[in-house]
Order: structure tokens, then C-alpha cells, then sequence
């Protein structure tokens, strides 16, 4: 039993100087080694790369999003017209398609004057004879009764003709109404976009038709 304990103290002081000189050789490896050169690249895992990657397109994807491409060009949304034929129309659009650009046609209607009409408004039968008779007396021929009985005193294209006409009808005692006529026509308009750099190129554009005119409009 005694050398059993004997055997014990010496195993166990050999296990001891064993780890003691374990410890010792490592820090003296530790300090043999050569520092790190500041330039090095750390280390980085597979999965620390995927990662990075992964951030780095979502942020790419983010920018596009806030600002497309051609964000950063100044666009100028124009148009020209109105024309009121669609044979001129397009005879511009052919030429502004030359100058690089991309017209889109555009129509829209308007109310034209095509005249001016005096008369007598609606009334009884007998009463559109008697002021008709009124309009005989004075060797005035120059009217009709019309639907409803109105009294028709002239249609005129000029406007001072139509005053005149009202004026020599009042002195006869007739309360006659000038109406201006109007017809509903096309319009045709040519719509496109330009960069603000290259605008200048549409100050040389020369146009025929002086009601024609090329304007600013909003961009959609």
C-alpha cells in the first residue's frame, strides 16, 4: 500500500512539470512569432462573405429604386400647336422625328366662331306677321321666319355688318339679338419631351402657320 501512494506522488509530480513546460514552450512560441503587417486581410468566412454580398446588392437595388436612371437628366415637356389640319400635323411630326425626338399626337376640340346672326326671338305666330309687316313698310325684304317663329334678320361673317344690321333694325322698333355662331372643330397638338441641355435646337424650328406655337407643358 505505501509504494501504491509512492507511485501516486511521483505520477503526479510528473504530470505537473509536464504542463509546466507545455505552458512555458507556448508563450515562448508566441513570442518568437513576427507581427502581422498592418496590410493583411482578415480572415473572413464563407458565410461572412455571402453576407456582405448580399448587403451590398440590396443597397445597389435601393438607390435604383430612389433614383432611376436618368434621374440626374433635366427633362422639358413641350408641345406644339394647335394645327387644324392633320395633314400639317403630321408633316411636323415627321420633322421632329428627324430632330431625334419622340412626338405623341394629341387632339382636342374647340368651339370656333364661323359667323354672327341677328334676330328675333321666338314668339305667337301673329306677332312674328305683324313685325314682319313692320319690316315691309320699309321696303326691308331682307329676313325669313323661321322655326319656332323666329324671326331671321341676316347671318353675317364680318362682325360690323352684323352692328349695322342691328342698329338699322332698332331704329325700327325691333328689340333684335346679336348671337355669335359657333361650329365645334379638331384640334391637333404634337406632345414631347426634350432634354433642357438640347432645347435650343427647337428655337431654329420654323413655322409657317402663325397659329402655331410651341409652348411648355407639365410632365405626367
Amino acid at each position: 500500500m505505501r509504494h501504491v501512494v509512492y507511485l501516486l506522488v511521483v505520477v503526479n509530480l510528473v504530470f505537473l512539470g509536464w504542463n509546466i513546460f507545455q505552458s512555458q514552450s507556448i508563450r515562448q512560441v508566441e513570442r518568437d512569432l513576427p507581427p502581422i503587417p498592418e496590410t493583411a486581410a482578415p480572415l473572413v468566412t464563407l458565410q461572412e462573405k455571402e453576407q456582405a454580398v448580399a448587403e451590398e446588392v440590396s443597397t445597389i437595388e435601393t438607390v435604383t429604386e430612389n433614383e432611376p436612371p436618368g434621374a440626374g437628366v433635366s427633362l422639358l415637356c413641350q408641345t406644339l400647336g394647335p394645327f387644324l389640319a392633320r395633314e400639317a400635323m403630321q408633316e411636323m411630326e415627321a420633322r421632329l422625328v428627324t430632330m431625334e425626338l419622340e412626338p405623341q399626337q394629341r387632339e382636342t376640340v374647340i368651339q370656333r366662331p364661323i359667323g354672327y346672326w341677328v334676330y328675333l326671338p321666338e314668339m305667337e305666330r301673329p306677332e312674328a306677321r305683324r313685325l314682319a309687316q313692320i319690316l315691309d313698310d320699309h321696303n326691308d325684304k331682307e329676313y325669313f321666319i323661321g322655326k319656332d317663329n323666329v324671326l331671321s334678320l341676316g347671318a353675317f361673317q364680318d362682325m360690323n355688318r352684323a352692328q349695322k344690321r342691328l342698329k338699322r333694325v332698332h331704329k325700327l322698333g325691333l328689340e333684335a339679338q346679336l348671337e355669335t355662331r359657333y361650329r365645334t372643330v379638331p384640334e391637333y397638338w404634337l406632345d414631347f419631351q426634350v432634354e433642357s441641355a438640347a432645347d435650343e435646337q427647337l428655337t431654329g424650328l420654323e413655322i409657317d402657320d402663325p397659329d402655331v406655337w410651341l409652348q411648355d407643358r407639365a410632365c405626367y
